[in-house]
């Protein structure tokens, strides 16, 4: 603890009580509801497939203290907060926020591969078996995968901590494609 924090206590007329009671440090430049709103908006992003880098969160919070008129210290010439104050977004929000390496996902599949979409398979899927009565050895899980020959590295973006698997939307596909097909039957053929 700084030495002139600890001269300024002693100096007030603060009992114990308050003086365990306040906060030390800097005092937060973005009120606690607006950081709230700005978390809620990047874990939004990234469920969406646009995942926010470092240098877009620290835009995001200059952005967000000019529209509210917030007097901070922040670059005006690199309209940027500080690295610090990513620094203090990620150790305050640990709960909640990590950063992430996605892993590239083209739009078709990003908008194609929907829990509505999933749905109306395994609904058109059980009236399937209840029309008929299929053996085991002829119902067949397929899954394919592709490998692309020229990988390009995705930014770390951030996401919600726990998260399994992370997703950013690429431009097309350049380059070759390995196409990878397994399949197995419900009795392990």
């Amino acid at each position: 603890m700084p030495r002139s924090t600890l001269y300024d206590y002693v100096r007030s007329n603060w009992d114990n009580f308050q003086a365990t009671q306040s906060k030390l440090g800097r005092k937060t430049i973005i009120p606690p509801a607006l950081e709230e709103k700005l978390v809620e908006c990047l874990l939004l992003t990234e469920r969406k497939y646009f995942g926010c880098t470092r240098d877009d969160v620290r835009r995001l919070a200059f952005q967000l203290a000019v529209q509210n008129k917030i007097p901070s210290p922040f670059s005006i010439a690199k309209e940027a907060a500080g690295k610090d104050c990513f620094k203090r977004c990620m150790k305050w929000y640990s709960d909640k926020l990590s950063l992430r390496q996605p892993t590239g996902i083209s739009t078709v599949r990003a908008t194609g591969f929907s829990k509505e979409q999933v749905e109306i398979v395994f609904d058109l899927y059980e009236k399937e078996l209840a029309a008929h009565d299929y053996l085991p050895s002829i119902i067949f899980n397929v899954d394919e995968t592709g490998l692309t020959v020229v990988q390009k590295k995705q930014p770390k973006i951030l996401a919600l901590k726990g998260k399994r698997q992370i997703g950013a939307l690429t431009a097309a596909c350049r380059g070759s494609l390995i196409t990878i097909i397994v399949c197995m039957s419900a009795s392990g053929i």
